[in-house]
């Protein structure tokens, strides 16, 4: 029995470890949102946007991200528009990135953020 027991975890830990990996990845590599769009001036605020891309950048497990995020500007509702936002980590390193929009439907847009610049 308690062979069976060895060789259901030596079995059960990679299939565990491979999953949780494929999750992880899978998340890491979602970098786009989808914001409602202020009806006055057709933007999302450059703080929600901050917000969005500060938990993308953080792990939900780990928490290894950055301190905060500031971006320059609002984001316009025209496919194509960007901003540029800075990401601030701990140890004193700031990175940059851009974020652009992808997609404009009715009131909301979707805007996607490159992997923060070193």
């Amino acid at each position: 029995m308690r062979k069976l027991r060895v060789a259901g975890l030596a079995l059960a830990g990679p299939a565990l470890l491979t999953g949780s990996l494929a999750a992880g990845s899978q998340w890491l590599g979602d970098r786009d949102a989808t914001s409602e769009v202020r009806g006055t001036t057709d933007t999302v605020p450059r703080d929600e946007v901050a917000r969005s891309i500060s938990g993308h950048l953080s792990l939900p497990v780990i928490p290894r991200g950055p301190r905060s995020v500031d971006c320059a500007r609002d984001l316009r509702a025209v496919k194509g528009a960007w901003t540029h936002c800075t990401a601030h980590y701990l140890r004193g390193t700031d990175r940059g990135m851009t974020v652009r929009v992808v997609r404009v439907r009715g009131g909301e847009i979707t805007y996607v953020h490159d992997a923060p610049h070193r």
